[in-house]
C-alpha cells in the first residue's frame, strides 16, 4: 500500500463515523493490501462469552452462520483473546504452529469448507464487558500470516481505534439529542434559549412560536418563517430586546426577570428570563452569554420551582430537595441532618447543583431560587393556579 492509498484509507475510516460505505471502503483497502479474502470487526462479549461478527468485507452469510452455530465453540483463537494487550496481534501460525493447525477441526473442516487458510486479529479496544478485534482471513493457496504481515498494518490500528471511539460517541450524542428533543417537547410551556445577538439556539415547538413573538426579525433566520406578526401580536410589559441585552451584559449580574405579555382576545402569559453564564451547558454556544426563556400562558399547567429545576436545569430529585432546603437559610450540616444524608453526599450534590444552575455559592443559589419563586408565583397567580 503506497502513501496515497494509506491516506485514503485513513480518510475513509474517519468518514465512516457518518458514512458506513466509507468505513467499508477503508476495511476493504486493508483487506486487499494484506492479501486477505475477508476483513471484519469482531466484538467479543466477555460477560456471555459470545462473539458477534459485523462490518464484514466480502461477507459469506453461510460462513458466519456456521461459525456462530458450531465452530465458535472450537475456535482456537478465543483462549488467546484475554491474553492480548490492546494493539497486539494474534497470528495463528505463530500462536498455534503449523502442525496443530493441520490437526484442528477448526482448520480441517471450517476453514477448508469456506476456502480459508489463515487468520490474524488485532485487539482494537477492551472495555469491561466487551472487546473489539480487527480480524482478517487469507484464502487457500496463499502463505499463512506472519508477524511481518501484522507489522505492515500496525499504522492503521490507532486510526481504527479512534474512528470506532468517535463513531460510538457520535451515536451516543445523536441518541441523547433525540431523547432530549422529545423530552423538551413534553414540557407544558414554551422554552427558548437566545444568544446575545437574538439568535435562537434551542427551542421546543411552543418556543418557536414565542421566539417569533419576542424577536420577530431574529426569529426569521433562526426558525424559518416569521409568519404574520399582526395576526399573532402580543404586547410586552417591557421591550424584550432591552431585557435580552441586559441579561447578556457580562458587566452586570442580572437575576431572573419576568415580563407580562398580553395577546389577542385578552390572552395573558408570563415570560421568565434567566441569564445563563457563557460556560453553562445550556448556553449551547460556549464562550458566549445566553438566556433561557420560559413562557407560561394562562390556562396551561402551573410551573413550580421543582419542575423548573428538574426540567430546565436537569437537577435530580435529591438535588432539588437539597437546593430548596438551603434557600431557607440553614447551613449544609443542618440540611444533612434533616435529609438524613452524609456530608460527603451533600457536598457532591451541592457541587452538581452549582454546575447545573451556573451558580457558585449558596448565596447565589438562594438568590436564583428566590427570584424564581417570585416570578413563578406571579405567573401562577395570574393564571389563578397554585405552584
Amino acid at each position: 500500500m503506497n502513501e496515497d492509498e494509506m491516506h485514503e484509507t485513513i480518510r475513509a475510516l474517519y468518514q465512516g463515523i457518518f458514512d458506513a460505505d466509507a468505513w467499508q471502503r477503508s476495511l476493504a483497502a486493508l483487506c486487499q493490501s494484506s492479501g486477505s479474502m475477508h476483513a471484519a470487526l469482531v466484538v467479543r462479549d466477555t460477560v456471555r462469552d459470545r462473539v458477534l461478527v459485523n462490518q464484514v468485507v466480502n461477507p459469506v452469510p453461510e460462513e458466519v452462520a456456521a461459525y456462530r452455530d458450531y465452530y465458535e465453540a472450537v475456535d482456537p483463537a478465543i483462549p488467546f483473546a484475554s491474553q492480548l494487550a490492546v494493539g497486539n496481534w494474534y497470528i495463528d501460525s505463530r500462536e498455534l504452529g503449523e502442525q496443530a493447525m493441520r490437526s484442528l477441526p477448526f482448520y480441517g473442516e471450517f476453514f477448508r469448507q469456506f476456502g480459508m487458510s489463515s487468520l490474524m486479529a488485532c485487539l482494537i479496544e477492551r472495555q469491561p464487558h466487551y472487546e473489539v478485534f480487527l480480524s482478517l482471513q487469507r484464502p487457500q493457496g496463499r502463505a499463512r500470516y506472519s508477524p511481518e504481515d501484522a507489522r505492515a498494518l500496525d499504522w492503521a490500528i490507532p486510526h481504527v481505534r479512534h474512528a470506532i471511539a468517535l463513531r460510538d460517541r457520535t451515536r451516543q450524542v445523536s441518541t441523547l439529542a433525540h431523547v432530549s428533543a422529545e423530552l423538551l417537547e413534553r414540557l407544558p410551556f414554551a422554552v427558548i434559549i437566545f444568544a446575545e445577538d437574538g439568535k435562537v439556539l434551542l427551542a421546543n415547538r411552543a418556543g418557536e412560536a414565542w421566539a417569533r413573538r419576542l424577536l420577530p426579525v431574529a426569529a426569521v433566520g433562526a426558525v424559518g418563517a416569521a409568519g404574520n406578526p399582526k395576526a399573532d401580536e402580543w404586547r410586552l410589559s417591557r421591550p424584550f430586546p432591552d431585557v435580552l441585552r441586559a441579561a447578556c451584559d457580562p458587566a452586570v449580574v442580572q437575576p431572573a426577570q419576568a415580563l407580562r405579555a398580553t395577546g389577542p382576545g385578552g390572552r395573558e402569559a408570563q415570560v421568565v428570563v434567566l441569564p445563563l453564564p457563557a460556560a453553562h451547558h445550556l448556553a449551547v454556544d460556549w464562550q458566549h452569554p445566553a438566556v433561557l426563556v420560559a413562557v407560561h400562558e394562562a390556562g396551561t399547567p402551573a410551573m413550580g420551582i421543582g419542575g423548573v429545576l428538574r426540567e430546565l436545569y436537569g437537577l435530580t430529585p435529591a438535588e432539588i430537595r437539597l437546593a430548596m432546603l438551603l434557600t431557607t437559610g440553614i447551613g449544609l450540616p443542618e440540611a444533612c441532618e434533616q435529609l438524613g444524608i452524609r456530608r460527603e453526599t451533600s457536598r457532591t450534590q451541592l457541587k452538581s447543583i452549582f454546575t447545573k444552575t451556573g451558580t457558585g455559592t449558596q448565596a447565589q443559589l438562594a438568590h436564583l431560587l428566590t427570584r424564581l419563586g417570585v416570578v413563578l408565583g406571579a405567573a401562577n397567580a395570574a393564571s389563578g393556579e397554585q405552584p
